[in-house]
């Protein structure tokens, strides 16, 4: 893992405002010649598995929902004998660039990480083998506004404690990943005396290296972590999104501080990770229609509502159009939001 220190000047306020959108297409194919051409009557489907990607280990959060989404799909709204096959990619750079660089067919889609794409992009472009807002999108599962935490025999009780205290220790995943630039946004508009410390793989690596000592605070979405709060092994101390972004069934984020409330309005939405599937570009209408429409049916399924409760994963769908937007709206706010970080 590799350290970096970060204090920030005291009284400075870290200003940006998380945004969503990302739109969704899906495609059809048919026999002939082009696979993804769709067939004489302008219609597509899948005549063999199609490979969905996760650009992060097994176990974690996108790991988990494209899994859940992966089993209901093929079970019941894709032909009969056509899997999912959800193939891990990490680390993060290699799986967007593969889901970006796939032959645009329908036989390749993936979970793409909200603002993690387009942090990298902005943050090494040399890197980056995609352009973020050109990836064909079909649809998203989740909205995760972001909380920090601390573990449960921490002697910080509330946000102010934290705020109050000195050389203090933090951890998270990947530099550039959307828990990463969460973290740091919350250490900026806090003025936190912290130094943070990158290379865990996955919310189990951050938790547990928090209880064995290693680190005195994290900062990770909300629907990430509800087994580990609900265990008593984590306490939340402030929720840093959006009140419209609280998943209804977590009972115990509803009395958690939100930023708003702890005087830092600025804060508030101003990282919100997105958990977006989508295809890569140039994807054939055909086959955008139809994988958009086996996505938007699967998530209303009753089978994949039951495996989301069961799992403690809240599911925020949005149509491809709403995501889209949202998709747009963040990248203008990360072109923004990434240097202010960098620079600090």
């Amino acid at each position: 893992m590799s350290r970096t220190a970060l204090r920030s000047p005291r009284r400075r306020r870290a200003t940006a405002a998380a945004a969503l959108a990302l739109v969704a297409p899906l495609v059809l194919t048919a026999c002939g010649e082009d696979s993804a051409a769709g067939s004489d009557d302008g219609t597509w489907e899948p005549e063999r598995d199609i490979d969905w990607i996760v650009p992060y280990t097994p176990g974690g959060g996108f790991d988990t929902y494209s899994r859940g989404i992966a089993e209901v799909m093929q079970n019941g709204h894709l032909p009969d004998g056509v899997n999912v096959v959800v193939r891990n990619s990490p680390p993060l750079p290699q799986g967007i660039s593969s889901m970006f660089n796939a032959e645009p067919d329908g036989y390749t889609i993936g979970i793409l990480p909200m603002p993690a794409a387009i942090a990298q992009e902005i943050q090494e472009p040399d890197l980056a083998q995609w352009t973020t807002s050109e990836f064909t999108v079909l649809g998203q599962v989740d909205e995760n506004g972001y909380v920090v935490y601390v573990p449960a025999d921490s002697p910080f009780e509330t946000i102010e404690d934290l705020i109050a205290a000195e050389d203090i220790r933090a951890i998270t995943v990947e530099e550039g990943s959307s828990s990463a630039l969460a973290g740091l946004a919350t250490i900026r508009a806090l003025d936190l005396d912290a130094d943070v410390t990158y290379g865990a793989e996955g919310s189990a690596e951050v938790v547990t290296a928090a209880l064995r000592g290693d680190a005195d605070f994290f900062v990770y979405g909300s629907t990430d972590l509800v087994g580990f709060v609900e265990s008593g092994d984590i306490r939340p101390l402030m929720y840093l999104g959006t009140e419209d972004q609280l998943p209804e069934n977590v009972d115990w984020l509803q009395d958690v501080p939100t930023a708003e409330e702890a005087g830092f309005p600025d804060l508030a939405g101003a990282v919100t990770e997105l958990r977006v599937i989508v295809a890569p570009p140039d994807l054939p209408e055909p086959v955008a229609e139809y994988l958009r429409g086996a996505l938007a049916d699967t998530m209303a399924d009753e089978e994949f509502v039951t495996w989301a409760e069961e799992a403690g994963r809240p599911i925020v769908p949005r149509t491809a159009e709403e995501t889209e937007a949202n998709i747009a709206e963040q990248i203008e706010q990360m072109e923004e939001l990434v240097p202010q970080l960098a620079d600090g």
